[in-house]
């Protein structure tokens, strides 16, 4: 069982963490013999709350040794699960509309522009088992950002608001899951000061939009280190998926 497994359990329960230190109060009341002959069919009886606990995170930097990842990490919890991408440009929202129905096959034998190769060795287990050929994330909502096509041996990072291939790597299957030690992105995204970022960014799209698990996503060095700044660049790049950013 990987790592992510075992410190997460289940994919995707991101949305549905209730903090540990939230306060839920409980309220219990009677009804009346006489109020239960006075209702008609049809009545409804409310049981709880009316209103769900709504649970709330502090956008706050949390230290290696107070989470799960052992890195330091900015929560972005808030901002990402709340947020709503919208647009005012009716090209991106047409692009984005069009391409819900696209099965991602556009893609094949095109590489990022400009694009240069990267040799890496990023191993990731599935327990064996093998990604299909197809879409294997496809936004449905704005706020998700991406859309992530396999065919043959290969990936396609694709951003899902104007259908830009940003990303192409390798598929090597491997007996615990898959390998990729090629990625081909475009020359002009490399910053020769951080130029392992790009790797970290294709290694948390598939830990996070492929395999569905809630892990920390970079930040580039050069990115300010200010509240604001971490969560617009979090949401742009990564929408809903930016729960946690780090520069490590």
């Amino acid at each position: 069982m990987s790592i992510f497994k075992r410190l997460f359990g289940e994919k995707n329960k991101e949305k549905q963490e209730t903090s540990k230190e939230e306060n839920v109060t409980f309220s219990a009341g009677t009804m009346s013999q006489s109020d239960l002959d006075k209702m008609k069919v049809g009545d409804v009886i409310t049981l709880g709350n009316e209103k769900e606990t709504e649970v709330k995170y502090d956008s706050v930097w949390i230290e290696a040794s107070e989470n799960p990842f052992k890195i330091r990490i900015f929560d972005c919890r808030e901002y990402a699960l709340k947020m709503i991408s919208t647009t005012q440009n009716s090209d991106v929202a047409r692009q984005f509309i069009e391409s819900r129905n696209s099965d991602g096959k556009e893609y094949i034998g095109k590489f990022p522009e400009n694009g240069v190769k990267i040799e890496v060795n990023l191993n990731f287990d599935t327990e064996g088992k093998q990604l299909a050929d197809g879409p294997v994330f496809k936004s449905t909502t704005m706020e998700e950002k991406w859309d992530i096509y396999k065919y043959a041996n290969f990936l396609f990072f694709v951003r899902s608001w104007t259908g830009e291939l940003v990303y192409f790597t390798n598929y090597i299957p491997t007996q615990k899951g898959f390998k990729v030690d090629i990625i081909v992105v475009n020359d002009t995204k490399i910053d020769e000061e951080d130029p392992h970022f790009e790797l970290k960014v294709v290694e948390f799209l598939i830990h996070s939009y492929v395999l569905g698990y809630p892990v920390p996503h970079p930040i580039p060095k050069v990115l300010e280190d200010h509240e604001n700044i971490i969560l617009n660049y979090s949401f742009s790049m990564f929408g809903n998926r930016g729960l946690y950013a780090s520069y490590e």
